[in-house]
């Protein structure tokens, strides 16, 4: 883990929430962040610690999980630059309820969570926006519980795959940067399963799997129909 340090007010990778913050608004988050290099697969928080700082990913991806006793842990969500970790925690001294870890090389702003509280009662824009988030990771979570519950093994890699190509790599065409486990704690699969889904859909030309993990979906409305009707 590397620190680094850059001005908020200048920071061409400022969120959608931080664009609605004023000069003085700005310089206080500055004043109250630091910023940090991960290396690709480095742990960047434990579950059940305390929560000090609100996470915004500037860069890369990362993956929160639920630690398990079980082979697999769950991982509960991907997240691109752009997104914040932490949020649920605001307001609360419960510890985090998951970890957190990076799955590619990462750049995150660490913010100090009492001034993101202060920012959220002060400027009515930004708590518009940070609820705005809160509320698409819950809706994204309770249908995540859904897939896992009611739907058989395509329609559960269907749903990762789609989750992985609209909202993570926003492209049809991406180079996979999970390992198959990882694949599997995201589908709510085991690994043998994820193996021979994704030969399934192969032969079946739902997609391809080229070298150097570059996957193709060349189906989607079939995809979509797993994801529909489980």
């Amino acid at each position: 883990m590397d620190v680094n340090e850059k001005s908020c007010a200048i920071c061409g990778a400022k969120s959608v929430c931080f664009k609605q913050l004023s000069l003085l608004e700005l310089e206080l988050a500055d004043a109250h962040r630091v910023e940090l290099k991960y290396k690709k697969g480095e742990h960047i928080a434990k579950q059940g610690s305390f929560v000090t700082h609100v996470l915004y990913l500037q860069k890369g991806l990362i993956k929160i999980y639920i630690e398990t006793e079980q082979e697999n842990d769950i991982i509960l969500n991907i997240f691109r630059g752009g997104d914040y970790i932490g949020l649920p925690n605001l307001f609360t001294n419960a510890p985090l309820q998951y970890s957190v870890a990076a799955i590619e090389d990462s750049i995150i702003c660490a913010i100090d969570k009492t001034v993101i509280e202060n920012l959220v009662l002060q400027n009515g824009q930004f708590a518009k926006t940070i609820i705005q988030t809160l509320n698409n990771c819950t809706l994204f979570h309770y249908r995540r519980l859904i897939s896992a519950s009611q739907k058989q093994l395509n329609g559960r890699m269907a749903d990762a795959l789609l989750h992985l190509a609209n909202q993570v790599y926003h492209s049809d065409t991406f180079t996979l940067s999970m390992t198959r486990k990882e694949l599997a704690e995201l589908a709510g699969m085991s690994v043998m399963s994820v193996v021979r889904t994704l030969k399934d859909f192969a032969q079946n030309k739902i997609i391809a799997e080229e070298s150097n993990n570059i996957f193709k979906i060349l189906d989607k409305a079939k995809l979509e129909s797993y994801s529909k009707y489980g």
